[in-house]
């Protein structure tokens, strides 16, 4: 009994604490009046700026992530067996109908175009890459699940090379700010400090009458390796079995 009046009595004393200390703290705003200051500044979307600006390192840390978890599916199921013969076709899930093949035929088409207009207006409104190459993806996994691995129309090695090079997009344009600027990442498109040439500003800005800068263009990158990763590490887990 006399140890469980001392613990309440301990406790008594660590929430008293607590609450002075809370009432007492002063809140500095620290990064976020950066964010706010300089954000305005380059896209409205002030989520897709601290994304693909201020903490582009961080995106471009998601983004090999990605490539990572589908080499570790790959090296869990296999290579796939997308090239493989007609023996091995893997077949739909269910039974397609004439209603269903019809209407994924109208589907998959708004689907993709949602994807890229998802991806096309991050910077504006909530979106991005990220979201948009989903979106395709979820397109192509309607596809499987209705028609079959093969109906994908991709390969395995055309997925990766796919993947592989919306990542590369990424690297070269930090890549580009590096060289012009100094900095790894710098957003050459929106030269809020001055660091590189006019012409070159206007080179890499994005033509939508705001000064995003490249953060579009890394959206499209992000695009083309989230649609290809996601896509491959589906089929990888499907053709699992087959070698």
């Amino acid at each position: 009994m006399k140890k469980t009046w001392v613990t309440y009595f301990a406790f008594a004393v660590v929430a008293v604490f607590l609450v002075k200390t809370y009432y007492s703290m002063t809140i500095n705003p620290g990064v976020s009046e950066i964010y706010n200051l300089w954000g305005v500044k380059i896209a409205p979307n002030m989520i897709t700026v601290i994304l693909f600006d201020f903490r582009g390192y961080d995106t471009l840390g998601e983004c090999v992530i990605l490539v990572a978890g589908v080499l570790a599916l790959t090296m869990l199921y296999g290579r796939g067996s997308l090239t493989e013969t007609a023996e091995d076709h893997v077949e739909p899930s269910i039974k397609t109908t004439t209603l269903l093949a019809a209407s994924s035929k109208l589907i998959l088409p708004l689907v993709v175009a949602l994807g890229v207009y998802v991806t096309l207006g991050g910077h504006i409104t909530p979106g991005g890459g990220f979201q948009g190459g989903s979106i395709i993806a979820a397109g192509f996994f309607m596809v499987v699940v209705l028609y079959g691995v093969k109906a994908v129309g991709f390969t395995h090695e055309n997925l990766v090379k796919m993947e592989s090079f919306g990542i590369l997009i990424y690297i070269l344009l930090g890549l580009v700010g590096l060289y012009f600027s100094g900095y790894f990442l710098y957003n050459t498109g929106t030269d809020l400090h001055g660091l590189v040439a006019e012409d070159i500003e206007l080179a890499f800005n994005y033509p939508d009458g705001l000064s995003a800068g490249i953060i579009p263009y890394l959206n499209i990158a992000v695009l083309i390796k989230v649609s290809a990763g996601l896509t491959t590490a589906l089929l990888v887990i499907l053709e699992g079995g087959k070698k």
